[in-house]
């Protein structure tokens, strides 16, 4: 009888981590449809709340929304002011952000480069949806216009890692 129940619950709890196991892959295939160019690789990082590392085994020439220093201050990319240069530098992080209003996710990429190949991290904010209520979300929604300063701030407090990483490479 000890067997039996034992059995059981083994069953019950390996049948439940393969349920998280599935939804937390396609979390990562939705992330992973929503950047917007090719990535030859995407890995959750450890110790990093919805935080994606990338690669690619070229150079991504899209052109960013803002750029951010070594010393983690962003500015616009696109001004009238400062002329734009078109071909990445070593020395700052590309910075892109994306928002999908039906999954109420928004992705902010920031892209590193070195040896003319392009690598980085994907900070995810979602929403929390019954799909993915067990990917540790935000319980606000990151894809309303009117929470723009909300997610500012939350953007501006995971890019840690990118600025990490840059001040490495630059060292």
């Amino acid at each position: 009888m000890k067997r039996t129940i034992f059995y059981i619950l083994a069953f019950t709890f390996c049948s439940c981590a393969v349920q998280r196991t599935t939804t937390s892959d396609e979390f990562a295939k939705d992330v992973l449809r929503d950047i917007p160019f090719k990535v030859s690789e995407l890995k959750k990082v450890s110790n990093h709340d919805n935080t994606y590392s990338f690669r690619s085994d070229g150079y991504i020439g899209l052109l960013p929304d803002y750029e951010v220093d070594s010393e983690g201050a962003s500015m616009i990319y696109q001004t009238t002011f400062a002329p734009t240069h078109h071909t990445q530098p070593s020395n700052v992080i590309w910075r892109n952000i994306v928002i999908n209003r039906k999954a109420k996710r928004v992705l902010c990429i920031d892209r590193l480069v070195k040896d003319n190949r392009t690598f980085g991290y994907v900070y995810v904010l979602q929403s929390e949806t019954a799909r993915y209520s067990d990917s540790g979300t935000f319980h606000w929604d990151v894809s309303n216009p009117r929470l723009l300063l909300n997610v500012s701030d939350a953007i501006e407090g995971m890019s840690e890692l990118s600025v990490e990483t840059l001040n490495a490479l630059t060292k």
